[in-house]
């Protein structure tokens, strides 16, 4: 027994220790721009009688590199567009037809949206073409307002504001 003390209080322990160190996590930017602006001022038609339309383009940015000088570093996974109501005449929003369609220099109109305006909410502007909108790359936007030819009198005179509003996330 004395043996097995003097053993055990003479052995040795070999170790040893690496690290990882520096670690960082940082988050990525999403952000998207109008015309490389984050609002502008959209159309102003005007003495509009039934039947009568007004086509709206612009182009959504994923305001990142290589083609913008912004921040986005993230996909836009998603890219949606909504109406709201702003002022005026709800009466006359509520009458409103729209048709949206989404582009991106193919010269054809990928169908997003056709109804009422009251309606047009988070209408896909990927699907089913796209999967997503990468840093520095944009999509064309076409919207085409209409006063649907059964408006009757009690249309006349009215105005009404309203907004477009294209929301992206990732993811």
């Amino acid at each position: 027994m004395v043996g097995a003390i003097a053993v055990g209080a003479t052995s040795a322990v070999f170790t040893s220790q690496a690290t990882v160190e520096n670690n960082t996590f940082a988050t990525g930017v999403l952000e998207i721009r109008v015309n490389g602006q984050p609002t502008i001022a959209g159309f102003d038609f005007g003495n509009a009688a039934p039947g009568d339309c007004h086509t709206f383009q612009h182009n959504v940015n994923n305001y990142g590199q290589p083609w913008f000088a912004g921040p986005s570093t993230l996909d836009a996974k998603t890219l949606t567009v909504s109406s709201a109501f702003d002022n005026g005449s709800s009466y006359l929003y509520d009458k409103l037809d729209v048709t949206v369609g989404a582009d991106r220099g193919w010269g054809s109109w990928m169908p997003v949206y056709s109804g009422p305006l009251n309606g047009l909410s988070s209408a896909d502007l990927l699907s089913p073409r796209w999967t997503e909108l990468i840093p520095g790359s944009s999509e064309d936007v076409q919207y085409t307002v209409c006063l649907p030819s059964d408006a009757d009198n009690t249309y006349q005179g009215l105005s009404t504001t309203f907004d477009f509003v294209v929301d992206a996330t990732n993811p």
